[in-house]
């Protein structure tokens, strides 16, 4: 009978010492925050997508039926309608095949199931859901497209494509990122990040300082035309001010670096699970799983503040010095 009694209890002791980040000192500070009508529904690295319920009358099908359905419409944070469509940045929002050019009122059909895109005047970089890239251009139609290695999945959010001088640079599912020369109209390389094509996307690509930087969750790369440079960790977001770069790890380290990829410092918080970390007033914040709202100075000094119930089963985003989540925006500053 005993052994019956020991497998409950392992069950139960494995769930009472889960690892989580718990903090030695809080402060409490309580956010000013508002309540919309319209809840925060999806976001990309670039925007934020919230939606309402709308009430849709259609033809009674029954004496019973009132003829009102309750259908889900998409808006901005400012409140501009976008129907079915979800934004991809202030530019561009998907529907499937269908993007929108929000300020050109435009919808374009594409020949493939559209996962991100960017736009540079006349040309939007898009990548597909098939892992493919394609260049469309506003007078000409598709000028580009090419294939790549499918993937079945992803780890974390992915980047956008880049636009850099006559090129584009696609940040791809594979761990990969394609260059295409708009001027001479020609595919130029693949560059390798990843080790590996399972859960290893792009989630980082961006210029700082003059530089190019890459990354998937196991490295971020500094790309030099003779060589590269890499810094390997478990990595789950990565921020910039614009000199240096921060990264934030699985294990819960928070890593500083500047833009030749040297380590300044590091600290630990410990099964810390953190939200995409923003930048606010020269300051990063973050949220953690748990309900933690993090300030974290450049030089890597950390406050943890209580006193916000974050609902961290619902959709939350951090942008500039607002946190939305749900229905609400909490204001940092």
């Amino acid at each position: 009978m005993r052994k019956f009694l020991i497998i409950p209890a392992l069950l139960f002791l494995g769930c009472s010492t889960k690892d989580v980040f718990i903090p030695k000192n809080t402060q409490t500070k309580k956010l000013q925050q508002q309540t919309q009508a319209k809840e925060l529904y999806d976001y990309t690295k670039k925007t934020l997508t919230f939606r309402e319920l709308d009430l849709v009358y259609k033809k009674p099908k029954s004496f019973i039926d009132d003829g009102a359905w309750g259908e889900y419409e998409y808006y901005t944070k400012d409140g501009l309608k976008l129907g079915k469509f979800k934004l991809i940045n202030d530019d561009l929002a998907a529907n499937g095949y269908k993007l929108l050019l929000i300020k050109e009122k435009k919808v374009i059909i594409l020949p493939y199931l559209i996962l991100n895109a960017t736009k540079n005047g006349d040309n939007i970089a898009i990548v597909f859901e098939n892992n493919a890239m394609g260049v469309y251009n506003l007078n000409k139609g598709l000028i580009f497209y090419q294939p790549s290695d499918e993937v079945l999945s992803v780890k974390y959010l992915g980047e956008s494509p880049l636009f850099y001088q006559d090129l584009v640079l696609f940040p791809l599912l594979n761990g990969n990122v394609g260059i295409y020369d708009l001027r001479a109209h020609k595919y130029l390389n693949t560059l390798a990040i990843s080790e590996g094509a399972v859960n290893n996307n792009i989630i980082f690509l961006k210029i700082v300082n003059n530089q190019l930087f890459m990354a998937t969750p196991s490295k971020l790369v500094l790309f030099n035309p003779n060589f590269l440079i890499d810094y390997k960790a478990d990595i789950k977001h990565i921020v910039t001010d614009g000199k240096y770069l921060y990264l934030f790890l699985v294990n819960g380290k928070i890593v500083k670096l500047n833009s030749n990829l040297k380590k300044e410092k590091e600290i630990n918080l410990k099964f810390a699970d953190y939200f995409a970390p923003t930048i606010c007033k020269g300051d990063i914040y973050t949220v953690t799983k748990r309900g933690y709202l993090l300030k974290i100075t450049p030089d890597l000094n950390v406050t943890v503040y209580t006193g916000n119930n974050f609902d961290t089963n619902s959709p939350l985003r951090l942008k500039g010095c607002k946190i939305y989540n749900d229905d609400k925006v909490y204001f940092i500053e």
